[in-house]
């Protein structure tokens, strides 16, 4: 389980910590680079590109007020996306059969929003999610799904009562005779305020989540716990871990009805029986499950001292079980301790406190210097630590380097070629555009040798598309065709499929 937990966290954290640009978030949407996630993002990007594109030469979406951009944008959408209410679509079925559902829509508004530099707010209200467009402007603008119900009094009452009922299933206290203000204080505080303003990522998050609540009421328990598991990674919320618990407790009612005194039976079993497997794995689940919960309640020196209560050390410092479980159970603890330090590496970064974050990525890697998730963790923290804490593009090149030096592997790590390429692509363009074309060519050639020596890279498509469109948008503003012509097709050469670089193809073909 910890292995497999490092393997998603170390595949999310590049989306969790890299959400500045499309590629960033799609990513985020579509984390993994399995075939079916690189095929989705593929996909999405197509299709989004050729909506950018008809948004921008056909629409006209760059030009006017901000509420004549939303209008044209949501006219879009209506006549050809978000034609089919489902609550089981995902985000690339609107592009496929029309079908959305609110946390699909507002992703995509947000994303289109975005690429027209339109500032928007993003917030969950019951049972739907919207944006607020241009929230500090003289005429904000409420954008919604089309498929989105009224909001009367009754409507949300009835919400809040039906949720409630879930959550007196797996809550402690008794909740059943709250007052209503009580009750409404409980329901925002285990869901959403609709004041709250959401990040792109929490709004990801929400989507996993409302796909896991589908899931649910379909009795679709295990497509539920892998959605919530995926929206507590990307947003660390209270209200993921209130499902989980309700469908554990639906999975567990078919089994096991009577659960009282289940870990004390478990320590107890295991220690009678220290070969069966099952029982260690279901130990650490619960405890799991518990310092989950005490970190999304901002509790973390309980839920580091919970560590002791399953597993201490006696004065000859080898691991033994508090419960009289088989004594020493070395491994055994040390993956408890292992799985403890992945989650505070998800709470730290869920809080954007990557400095303790990668102290910890740090003292893991200490562990198995050679391992390769690992490393790939420690990379990604340094990376984007230092372009949070570095103004500076070229002292940003300076300190990743140096940062090298100590991590050789960074080197092969995609951000560390982005920062590489992004300052060397930047320079190349400010070069042209202030029509130094001896120092533009001569950067040009330190570019190419980078994309030599350097094959890989989150953006490299955007930083070769940067250098040499301008190069080639100097020599065509020159009337000088030729070398205009050869610049976009040199860069077609790295990037085949791209739909801006063939039609500006087929523009200079005609001079």
């Amino acid at each position: 389980m910890v292995r497999y937990l490092l393997c998603l966290l170390i595949t999310c954290s590049a989306t969790l910590l890299r959400a500045d640009d499309l590629s960033g978030r799609l990513r985020m949407l579509y984390p993994g680079e399995d075939a079916e996630a690189t095929l989705e993002r593929a996909y999405l990007a197509k299709k989004l590109d050729n909506l950018f594109l008809q948004l921008s030469h056909h629409d006209r979406v760059e030009r006017g007020p901000v509420h004549k951009q939303v209008e044209r944008i949501q006219e879009r959408f209506v006549r050809e996306l978000l034609l089919t209410y489902d609550a089981r679509a995902g985000l690339t079925d609107a592009f496929r059969s029309g079908s959305y559902n609110d946390a699909t829509a507002t992703l995509l508004y947000a994303l289109t929003l975005e690429k027209y530099n339109i500032p928007y707010e993003a917030h969950v209200d019951h049972w739907e999610s919207y944006l607020t467009v241009d929230p500090q402007g003289k005429r904000t603008i409420a954008l919604h799904s089309p498929g989105t119900r009224t909001h009367t009094p009754a409507a949300e009452r009835g919400y809040r009562r039906e949720y409630l009922s879930l959550l007196r299933t797996v809550h402690e206290e008794d909740i059943a005779q709250l007052s209503p203000a009580a009750a409404d204080q409980l329901f925002y505080r285990f869901y959403y305020r609709p004041a709250q303003r959401l990040s792109f990522r929490q709004l990801s998050a929400y989507a996993q989540f409302r796909r896991a609540q589908h899931a649910f009421t379909r009795a679709d328990y295990t497509s539920a716990i892998a959605d919530l598991h995926a929206a507590w990674l990307l947003d660390d919320r209270q209200a993921f871990l209130m499902y989980r618990r309700a469908v554990e407790l639906q999975q567990s009612s078919l089994s096991a009805p009577d659960v009282t005194g289940y870990v004390d039976d478990l320590f107890t079993r295991w220690r009678e029986d220290s070969t069966n497997r099952y029982l260690p794995a279901a130990l650490l689940r619960h405890f799991d499950d518990r310092q989950q919960l005490l970190l999304t309640q901002d509790q973390p020196d309980k839920a580091r001292h919970l560590l002791t209560t399953y597993c201490t050390r006696d004065a000859t410092a080898s691991p033994v079980l508090s419960r009289d479980g088989p004594a020493p159970a070395t491994a055994w603890c040390d993956e408890l301790k292992q799985l403890q330090h992945l989650r505070f590496l998800a709470h730290y970064q869920s809080r954007g406190e990557y400095v303790q974050a990668l102290h910890l990525a740090e003292a893991l890697l200490a562990e198995q210097p050679q391992d390769a998730q690992r490393q790939a963790y420690v990379a990604e923290l340094t990376l984007v630590h230092l372009r949070q804490t570095t103004a500076s593009p070229e002292e940003l090149v300076t300190q990743a380097r140096a940062a090298a030096l100590r991590y050789p592997f960074l080197l092969q790590h995609d951000r560390y070629a982005d920062i590489v390429l992004r300052q060397t692509a930047l320079r190349v363009r400010d070069l042209f555009a202030q029509e130094n074309v001896a120092a533009g060519q001569l950067e040009l050639v330190h570019f190419r040798k980078q994309l030599r020596d350097i094959p890989n890279g989150y953006d490299r498509k955007l930083w070769t598309l940067t250098a040499f469109v301008a190069a080639s948008n100097y020599y065509f503003a020159e009337r000088d065709y030729a070398p205009a012509r050869a610049y976009i097709e040199e860069a077609l050469g790295h990037d085949p499929t791209n739909d801006f670089l063939l039609h500006q193809q087929d523009l200079l073909r005609r001079y």
